[in-house]
């Protein structure tokens, strides 16, 4: 058992991505029209509509697609729950987020750090701190607990600039301003 023709322009294509987009696009569409249903060539055709032509629609046509062909496709869900957030989807996105957290394999801790960038964009802090907590819970490796540490001491910082000043502050000042009138 051997690489596909389909298998071997889709490497092609992910290869070239980010420098060559001729290739990527030549690759792209070779591997599809080797194989239609190539679950890894939709998902990268869906994140090239998405992330470089801002083309949604076309991008959730490519990743519903891939759940139609195979549920069981790991690598579409975070990519799809991603770009669902980005088009302001969030309920869609938490639903797609809820479902692939019950699929065996799949990395718990990429879900809950989206689940967290979903609630981040909602202004829901707290929720997505839980939701950050879960993440390192389920982090698996040293680059990805600091990646989730950061993306924690971020969203800590926005907290502090929602809380009002403390009233301490506003009394020292209204000291200083009766020292003043005397």
């Amino acid at each position: 058992m051997g690489l596909t023709i389909a298998d071997t322009y889709y490497l092609k294509a992910k290869a070239a991505s980010g420098y060559d987009w001729d290739e990527v696009c030549e690759s792209l569409n070779y591997a599809l029209s080797y194989d239609e249903n190539h679950c890894a060539t939709l998902c990268l055709l869906g994140k090239v509509y998405a992330s470089h032509l801002n083309q949604y629609s076309q991008a959730f046509d490519c990743f519903d697609k891939v759940i139609a062909i195979n549920s069981d496709y790991i690598d579409v869900y975070p990519l799809y729950a991603k770009y669902l957030i980005w088009a302001d989807e969030i309920e869609r996105a938490t639903n797609l987020i809820a479902f692939a957290l019950r699929i065996k394999g799949i990395s718990k801790g990429s879900l809950f750090w989206l689940s967290a960038y979903a609630a981040e964009t909602e202004q829901d802090y707290q929720a997505a701190l839980k939701y950050l907590e879960k993440a390192k819970r389920h982090s698996f490796n040293d680059d990805y607990f600091s990646f989730i540490e950061e993306e924690e001491t971020r969203i800590k910082k926005k907290v502090k600039l929602n809380k009002p000043k403390s009233k301490k502050k506003r009394s020292s000042s209204k000291k200083q301003r009766k020292k003043r009138k005397e």
